[in-house]
Formats: structure tokens, sequence, C-alpha cells
């Protein structure tokens, strides 16, 4: 009697691998996707608990949390001369009500907060804070910067992923004029100043609610970053010049400073030192097609990079008297 072994002919073993290569092509964007938007809903959740500690500091203090305390204004008022300054970025303000009540009592805030150490002598800003960072951006945990905009040669600081707005403030740099058309708020708004427009200054101010005549929700408070896009934004979290109360709107979400190779100084990272903050402090993130931001209400929106400017504009100041509707 004959026998017959069952098998494959190569044919049939073909195009049954064809079959699984099509599948896993049609099945691994899903797959990314849904990982992506899994490391959005984190993000989104970390701007959320950013506007509750807003809420909270604002409801203890009566105002809200400074966008830093970097450098005092030119004519500081009531302001007693070097009492603010280098006191840290917003987020070092915000600890106790981001549950980091451990890192806030290492501080000591009658010093610099740019120089302050733990026990061990470590940069208590090298403190990685999971809540700063958006898992979708691909930077490294720490980077040693080089104090380019801190009170220190080098120190390891541990990066963010936020910025708390300015709104649409003018960003001057002649080696770098920015690309944006001019806006009126960004003209009379010197935003080195006591006169700002944006909810957040670096420049050791405090906003009151009251002076968000606006409205909470339309007004975005704090949006995402890129620290390795920007001068100012890969000085770590707790640095007083971090980017936070200096990150205007009047740069397009997404504008791309990331790159290392341009010719173009405007894009060119490695070349900010000198050349383009005026367009390296804007709001951007990994996510495809804009950016997230938490308003003054406590909700989490994202804005698209294609999003109307001047629209984007009146979202990012506090009292234009514009209506706006974004949803």
């Amino acid at each position: 009697m004959t026998r017959y072994r069952k098998a494959f002919t190569l044919v049939e073993l073909l195009v049954v691998i064809a079959i699984i290569g099509i599948l896993i092509a049609l099945l691994l964007p899903a797959v990314q996707a849904a990982r992506e938007a899994a490391r959005r809903i984190k993000c989104s959740n970390n701007l959320k608990q950013l506007g509750v500690a807003i809420a909270n500091y604002e409801s203890a203090m009566g105002v809200l949390p400074p966008g830093a305390l970097w450098q005092e204004p030119s004519t500081p008022a009531t302001y007693t001369s070097g009492k603010y300054i280098r006191k840290g970025s917003i987020f070092v303000h915000l600890l106790a009500y981001l549950e980091q009540q451990s890192i806030h009592d290492m501080i000591d805030f009658n010093q610099p907060i740019d120089k302050s150490v733990n026990a061990s002598g470590k940069f208590i800003g090298a403190e990685v804070i999971p809540g700063l960072v958006c898992p979708s951006d691909d930077h490294p945990p720490t980077i040693v910067t080089q104090g380019h905009a801190t009170s220190v040669d080098t120190q390891e600081v541990a990066l963010h992923n936020y910025s708390a707005s300015r709104g649409p403030c003018a960003l001057c740099n002649d080696n770098c004029p920015h690309p944006f058309g001019t806006f009126a708020m960004a003209d009379y708004a010197h935003c080195e100043s006591t006169d700002f427009v944006g909810p957040f200054t670096r420049r050791c101010i405090c906003t009151k609610i009251s002076f968000i005549t606006d409205g909470l929700s339309n007004t975005l408070f704090i949006g995402e970053i890129r620290p390795l896009c920007s001068w100012h934004c890969d000085n770590g979290w707790a640095t007083s010049n971090n980017g936070s109360g200096y990150t205007s709107t009047i740069i397009p979400i997404n504008y791309d400073t990331c790159s290392t190779t341009s010719s173009d100084v405007c894009h060119n990272v490695t070349l900010s030192g000198k050349y383009n903050w005026s367009t390296g402090d804007g709001f951007k993130s990994a996510h495809p097609g804009g950016a997230q931001f938490v308003f003054g209400d406590g909700s989490v929106h994202m804005l698209m990079e294609d999003i109307d400017h001047q629209l984007y504009q009146f979202l990012g100041a506090i009292a234009d008297g514009q209506a706006v509707d974004f949803k």
C-alpha cells in the first residue's frame, strides 16, 4: 500500500508567509496607534493633575503660583530687590500639591533654588518626577546642562515636558527674528516688566484669578514642550529659567526647532543659545498633529497645530475681551 506524507508544498508555504506578512503589516500601525493613544492619555492625566495642583495652590495662597521666580522686573514695585531672584520654577512651588512633599522639604527656600542640593550633595532638580514627563517624548530622564541659563556652570537636571504659558508675548532676538507676523498684544506687552498678558511670567509676579476676565475655560495655563528642542526648556523642572513663565503662544504649535543639523539657525537647537529663543520657546509635543494644554478651569484639550494663529493668541491671553470657540 502506498503511503503519502502530509506536508505543505513550497507554494503553499510561501502563500502562508505572505498572508502572515500582510496581517502583521495591517496590525502593526494599529498597535502603534494604540500605544500612542495610551501615552497621550497618560500625558493628559499629567496635565490634569497640574491643573488640580494650581487650583489647590490658588485656594491656599490667594494667587496663582509664579511661572518662575527667575528675575525681578526692572521696576520691582513692592518687591525687595533680590528677595525673589532664582527661587525656582512653577513646579518647585507646586511640589506640595503634586504629592511631592518629600522633595519640597529638601529645599531651602531662603537660598537660590538653582543651587539647592539634598543631603548627599545631589542637585534636587535632578530628581525625576514622573508626573512632569510625557511618555510620548523620547528624551532621556536626565541630562547634564551647560549652565547656559542657570547660576552654576554644569549640573545634572531631570527633564520635564510641560511649561507655564505667558501667552502672546513677543520673543525678541535680532539674530533670529520670529517669522510669525505681528500681534497687537505682543507689541504693547513687553513681557519682562510688570505688564504681561498671559497667566504666568518668570518675573517674580503672581496673577490673581480676578485678573483673568476672559474666563478660566478660555485661558490656557500649561502646555506641552519638548525640552531638547529649546535652549531654556532643557534646564530641568526645578531651574528658575526653564521656560515656564516664558513659553509664548506667539510661536505656532509644533514649530520645528529640534534640528541639530539645519543650516537655518532659527530651527537648529544646538545654536539656540545665540539665535533661536525667539522660535524655540513655543509649545510642541511628540503627539501627531498638535499639543495638549490644561486650561484655567482644569480641562485638558488637544489644540491642533493648524489652529488659527490669532485664535491661539486669544486663548493665551487673560484679558483680551475676545469671545472664542475652539472646541
